[in-house]
């Protein structure tokens, strides 16, 4: 190279070290610029951890009290499926006893048929058997022998042994009638039991469907009233639930999230939410079995409590009807009763003050009417009339 001829300073080690020290490389800066950059990320990921940590305290109750919500739902849901499993088969059992019902009024029907026709026969047995009764009652008619002089002691022994056989078909023919009677009534007597039971079961067989019919109506109305209207409230919850877990998770942030693991995490949370009513249902799922089942009996024995304590108080309505029927007719009976004894007490008083006048007005050694009458009849003395009389007329009733 060439040499300039203008001189030129030279600059001293101390002074080139100097110069060198004030000016910064470029590295220095990029390291100034990754260490913000990195401690604006960390930031940003501590906050966004606090942010989902500590973000909504008061939205945790509120999922919780949802997800008892919903939980509620399923399990109601679940009493609603049982309840119309018991009410579908409380209607087979009906239909079987309708059906059980039908038949035995198939068959009372028949043995009402079988048992008048039965009576018919015995009716139509006992007049053939009056008939031939009387026939063999009237008398045969008197045999006039012809008196010959060829009739002979063989004659009358004839006569008399066809006597004596008419006499035992008689004997036979009473006694054939007495047992067939006897055997007809006997019958008779048997086919009244049979069709009176069959009324009486009848009846039974009645009470307890209608028993059946009201306590299926109760229990219908009872699970209407306390599990539909309890589930009306469930679909506006779930909607609320769906919506808030939207309102949580929106499409656009207020900021991006660079770090593809806490998008991971908020996936995994969103996630969770939303599969949060799975959850819970496997959690309370026995619980709410065990209080449908529960609930289910209570209803059940409510209703048939119920319609039993019905049926009581229109029987004891019945008997106070009846009893106070019965002391209204006893009352007044009791009133006749007492008014017809009064009406005798008086005429006896009546009657007894008139003897007494008749004797007060009766002179000494006179001789009263009815002791002539009596004396020309023979049947009274004059001792026995006046003890009679005196007795008849000192002698009051008792007034009870």
């Amino acid at each position: 190279m060439y040499s300039s001829s203008y001189s030129r300073a030279k600059l001293s080690p101390g002074v080139r070290h100097l110069n060198k020290s004030k000016a910064k490389s470029c590295g220095y800066y990029m390291r100034i610029v990754f260490l913000f950059s990195s401690l604006i990320q960390s930031l940003i990921i501590v906050s966004l951890v606090l942010f989902v940590i500590y973000g909504q305290p008061e939205k945790t109750a509120a999922d919780k009290r949802v997800k008892e919500l919903e939980l509620g739902f399923n399990k109601l849901s679940d009493n609603n499926i049982e309840l119309r499993k018991e009410k579908s088969k409380l209607e087979a059992q009906l239909k079987a006893r309708a059906e059980e019902r039908a038949a035995l009024e198939k068959e009372m029907a028949k043995q009402q048929i079988d048992a008048n026709k039965t009576e018919q026969d015995l009716k139509k047995k006992s007049e053939d058997c009056n008939r031939l009764l009387n026939l063999a009652r009237r008398p045969l008619p008197p045999i006039q022998p012809h008196i010959t002089r060829s009739s002979t002691s063989s004659e009358l022994s004839n006569l008399k042994r066809l006597y004596d056989q008419q006499e035992a078909k008689l004997d036979v023919v009473n006694s054939n009638f007495t047992q067939t009677v006897q055997n007809l009534r006997d019958e008779l007597d048997t086919a009244v039991k049979d069709r009176t039971r069959l009324n009486d079961e009848v009846v039974e067989l009645r009470r307890d469907n209608t028993f059946l019919r009201e306590q299926h109506a109760l229990y219908t109305s009872k699970c209407k009233e306390d599990f539909a209207n309890s589930l009306e409230g469930i679909t506006t919850v779930t909607r609320e639930f769906l919506d808030r877990i939207n309102k949580l998770f929106p499409h656009q942030l207020t900021f991006h999230l660079t770090c593809s693991s806490q998008r991971e995490h908020m996936d995994k949370i969103k996630n969770s939410c939303t599969n949060l009513s799975r959850d819970v249902e496997n959690k309370f799922q026995v619980y709410l079995d065990n209080v449908g089942k529960m609930v289910s009996e209570i209803q059940e024995k409510s209703s048939q409590l119920e319609v039993k304590n019905k049926h009581l108080i229109s029987d004891f309505e019945e008997c106070q009807r009846n009893h106070s029927e019965f002391v209204e007719k006893t009352s007044k009976q009791s009133l006749i009763a007492q008014k017809a004894h009064d009406d005798k007490v008086e005429k006896l008083l009546r009657e007894k003050e008139e003897l007494r006048q008749q004797l007060s007005n009766m002179k000494p050694g006179a001789k009263p009417a009815g002791f002539q009458a009596s004396s020309l009849q023979g049947r009274h003395t004059p001792t026995n009339w006046t003890s009679v009389g005196i007795t008849g007329i000192f002698k009051a009733p008792t007034v009870k």
